[in-house]
């Protein structure tokens, strides 16, 4: 039905705690049949997963087996470096020398398992890189040691040959008041600087919303420098990282991604980030496949009715807004 190649992070789909509801609604799901589940959704053909708590050495032998079973590919994997005390105030860039230390080592440890399972993607995520209080943090000193540490993670995928490619993904805060490179064009500057052809960008869509950002210019600017490594589809209303299915709250902004990603040649993963805290995963990954479908749909409907040329000269607004319509009301 679609060359969409989608996949989804299992962390979304077993019980979900939050700081209101530390046990969740739920029941604990066990990997594998997260696995399992994510395998049995037609069109759904990845899983994105973090090493240790979702895959280590313990459980690599009977995920390889799953996967085959379902004809499932991992597309990203990165190392867990914002849920143990050590990382409470940092990590890549923590100022304790020890800290970052152990979080570079859980990150190539997470690529040595990706090459294993010839994972193209793997984030890094700053989460608990940032403050909480104004002047908490000195940003100068920060930004030296988590581009260090990038640099020595970056050197490690080539003396090994890897052929995974490093992600920074941006968010503005949570679980920190202000994470670093909390929007697009600071990772964005971060990974120019660093200048690396396996360094890029993984732009989550809910990250971008709640930094208040055009998503529509933000993945423009990043597939400019050709950086554009990977994407992660959810939604919200710019409140919170609500992580809601794709589409769901602002359908024509997915039209507008997709878009871009179209006009691009975008022919990466679109991964799923979602947080169904009170309800079925399985309805989030379906309604989010089927939206990222059909706006894909409406992109082809909108090029044959010339929306190219509207777009070149930027002059048909309402003309633009009326062609979305009519072609979300036909598209199939």
């Amino acid at each position: 039905m679609s060359d969409l190649k989608i996949s989804m992070g299992i962390w979304g789909n077993t019980n979900l705690a939050d700081r209101f509801n530390v046990k969740g609604f739920g029941d604990f799901v066990p990997v594998i049949d997260r696995i399992k589940e994510v395998g049995e959704i037609e069109g759904v053909d990845g899983i994105e997963l973090h090493l240790p708590t979702e895959i280590d050495e313990t459980n690599a032998g009977e995920i390889e087996k799953v996967l085959k079973d379902y004809n499932l590919q991992i597309v990203q994997l990165c190392g867990h470096t914002w849920t143990e005390r050590q990382y409470k105030f940092g990590a890549l860039g923590d100022s304790d020398s020890k800290v970052r230390a152990n979080a570079i080592a859980r990150v190539k440890a997470a690529l040595d398992m990706g090459a294993r399972f010839n994972v193209p993607i793997s984030v890094l995520w700053p989460a608990t890189d940032g403050n909480d209080f104004p002047m908490q943090t000195g940003y100068l000193a920060l930004y030296d040691r988590y581009v260090d540490s990038v640099r020595q993670i970056l050197d490690y995928v080539h003396q090994n040959k890897y052929s995974t490619k490093i992600c920074i993904e941006p968010k503005p805060f949570e679980p920190r008041s202000w994470i670093m490179m909390g929007t697009t064009a600071q990772a964005l500057c971060i990974v120019n600087e660093v200048n690396d052809p396996s360094f890029g960008i993984n732009l989550d869509i809910g990250h971008s919303l709640i930094a208040r950002e055009n998503v529509e210019d933000q993945i423009s600017l990043i597939c400019r420098y050709r950086k554009l490594f990977h994407t992660h589809f959810n939604d919200n209303d710019q409140q919170c990282d609500a992580d809601l299915p794709a589409g769901t709250v602002n359908f024509i902004r997915l039209v507008s991604v997709m878009y871009v990603l179209d006009e691009v040649g975008y022919d990466g993963w679109y991964g799923l980030d979602l947080f169904p805290y009170r309800d079925v995963p399985r309805k989030f990954i379906e309604i989010s496949r089927d939206n990222l479908r059909l706006a894909k749909q409406v992109v082809q409907l909108m090029n044959q009715r010339g929306a190219r040329e509207m777009r070149q000269a930027g002059t048909f607004g309402p003309e633009m807004a009326v062609l979305v319509r009519d072609c979300i009301r036909e598209a199939r």
